[in-house]
């Protein structure tokens, strides 16, 4: 991270950021400004999405072989921004049912995000999975989904049920494969930058489900939890895929 803030561009386009996500955090408290969310969210994507560009791409940061890595990091932050458009231009049955279905994609290229890092990080580039941390982990992310589904929502057959379904094993195998990293001790930082995304993505899922499914949106605070988890989980997301490259550039 330390590379990444010393560009002074790249700086200023992480301060515009911020300033967004607390825009939109207040037009989102406030329903006469909910209108202005069609500019503060989508704009978050585009200023983070040309701040990584400018600390891989321009900066020459991007290490060999890590093509696949650019286009999953690059479709994740497409597939965000097109659920963050269909979630603020209205709520008719086309993009309500988008807006579930695009996660679904979103959540299994971070996954697979994770599997490419996990397999270049290995000297004998190839994936190897430490068994041992990921079936809890994977057990325990999916009780919790479970529990928050059923307290939330209970167990439907409808098509937005099936939609949480697949949310929740995505999310419970993205928790597996992150700790995976662990395994691979001099990935440390990169490690924990992912940690704490996927840990962003857990809440944010639980709280969603509550507030949308339970709450019915009665609770501003928790829409404000959301918005902002959802914002922390992409930043994090980036600063790991930028560690794990400013690791393999010293090779």
């Amino acid at each position: 991270m330390e590379n990444n803030t010393r560009s002074p561009r790249g700086t200023f386009l992480l301060i515009i950021y911020f300033i967004l996500i607390g825009l939109d955090l207040v037009f989102l408290s406030n329903p006469e400004f909910y209108k202005y969310r069609v500019i503060s969210k989508p704009l978050q994507m585009f200023f983070l999405g040309y701040w990584f560009y400018i600390n891989t791409a321009v900066r020459k940061l991007t290490p060999p072989n890590a093509l696949s890595i650019m286009v999953c990091t690059y479709f994740v932050m497409i597939l965000m921004l097109l659920s963050d458009i269909c979630s603020i231009c209205g709520w008719n049955f086309i993009l309500a049912y988008a807006y579930y279905l695009l996660y679904i994609p979103m959540y299994i290229l971070y996954a697979i995000l994770l599997l490419q890092i996990a397999k270049r990080a290995n000297e004998e580039k190839k994936i190897v999975f430490y068994l041992k941390q990921i079936i809890p982990t994977f057990l325990i992310v999916l009780l919790i989904a479970v529990l928050v589904l059923w307290k939330a929502v209970g167990f439907g057959t409808e098509f937005y049920h099936w939609c949480l379904y697949f949310h929740a094993l995505n999310i419970s195998l993205l928790a597996a494969f992150a700790i995976n990293l662990w395994g691979l001790n001099h990935l440390s930082k990169s490690r924990i930058l992912f940690a704490i995304s996927v840990t962003a993505i857990i809440v944010t899922n639980s709280t969603y489900c509550f507030d949308e499914l339970y709450f019915h949106r009665r609770h501003h605070i928790l829409d404000i939890l959301v918005a902002f988890g959802n914002g922390m989980s992409m930043l994090f997301m980036l600063l790991g895929v930028m560690s794990a490259f400013k690791y393999w550039r010293k090779d």
